[in-house]
């Protein structure tokens, strides 16, 4: 398994995008990606166009609507997205999932009328385990973005409830033009193919990042376990793995530099924090709290959060 650089939230001239199918396709090939998802506003007809000789991609559609976008992957039926209303969203997620598809939140503070009607989350799910994943970032980080912030803050909160939700980066591709620093996400695929793709999301083997390759694993008694894994309380060995060099050619024109690793858990708070370019730390995991690493370092002088990986949870 490794982690490799993926693309889960673009459009094409069958929405809003500026893109044919394979002019999107042929993009995400020339920077280097290793998979990408076609998510057009409300329209899965772009998919018929996809060529997988050029680059490996899901099958998805973003179900825009007044409440909120919500990203829809790997369906293998139609599910009607044009009569969900903030109080039934549970139970079109229910039968999204029973088409096989993976759920997503797209940016769900992303700024609302005039700028992106319907942008803003505003359904009220009730059963948050049938979500896969929350699009924690989003867009451009060249500019800064409070609502990643509150992004950040709503999946940590659900993370503390309990449920088991990954985190995605969305660049939210519409044009070959776009400039800016974008990031991306790292899943851990097996194989290249879009159901090791949806599979790596389900069990929450996501990582988001500005542009560094970074994730980690735990070792104890012998035994292996993953970013997404449950395991039991005790002390464990986290082995991380940091290559900055990943995604450099995206790095925009900022001054990046990095500068500790932090385990992060439970409200946020930090278990344990460490340099950079450290290979192996322990750590005693809790019952009932979770854990996820995150890289930091400085933007043009600023210190900010650079790269998130998806937690590990202790039973």
């Amino acid at each position: 398994m490794a982690y490799l650089p993926c693309e889960l939230h673009c459009h094409t001239v069958h929405s809003d995008g500026d893109f044919t199918v394979k002019e999107l396709q042929q993009s995400a090939k020339d920077d280097h990606l290793a998979l990408i998802a076609l998510t057009d506003h409300n329209t899965f007809s772009g998919c018929q166009e996809l060529d997988e000789s050029i680059i490996p991609a899901i099958h998805g559609i973003e179900w825009t609507t007044y409440f909120g976008h919500m990203l829809v992957l790997g369906a293998k039926e139609f599910v009607d997205w044009r009569d969900a209303v903030p109080d039934n969203i549970d139970e079109k997620i229910k039968a999204v999932k029973a088409a096989g598809g993976v759920v997503g939140i797209a940016h769900p503070y992303q700024m609302g009328s005039p700028v992106c009607t319907g942008g803003r989350w505003e359904f009220n799910v009730r059963d948050w385990r049938a979500v896969d994943y929350i699009e924690v970032w989003h867009d451009n980080f060249k500019n800064l973005k409070k609502e990643n912030e509150k992004a950040l803050q709503m999946w940590t909160s659900l993370l503390d409830k309990g449920y088991h939700i990954a985190a995605t980066y969305g660049r939210d591709w519409h044009r070959i033009e776009d400039k800016g620093h974008y990031g991306c996400t790292y899943l851990d695929l097996d194989k290249i193919t879009p159901s090791s793709a949806m599979k790596a999301i389900r069990l929450g083997r996501t990582v988001i990042s500005t542009g560094a390759k970074f994730f980690f694993r735990l070792h104890r008694y012998g035994e292996t376990f993953y970013i997404g894994d449950t395991v039991k309380k005790g002390t464990y060995t986290f082995s991380f793995f940091t290559d900055l060099h990943s995604r450099l050619k995206d790095a925009g024109d900022e001054d990046v530099e990095y500068k500790t690793i932090r385990i992060v858990t439970n409200g946020g708070e930090t278990a344990l924090e460490t340099i950079y370019d450290i290979r192996h730390e322990r750590l005693r995991l809790e019952r009932g709290h979770w854990y996820r690493a995150e890289l930091w370092g400085t933007v043009d002088g600023d210190e900010k959060l650079l790269a998130v990986t998806s937690p590990v949870y202790c039973e």
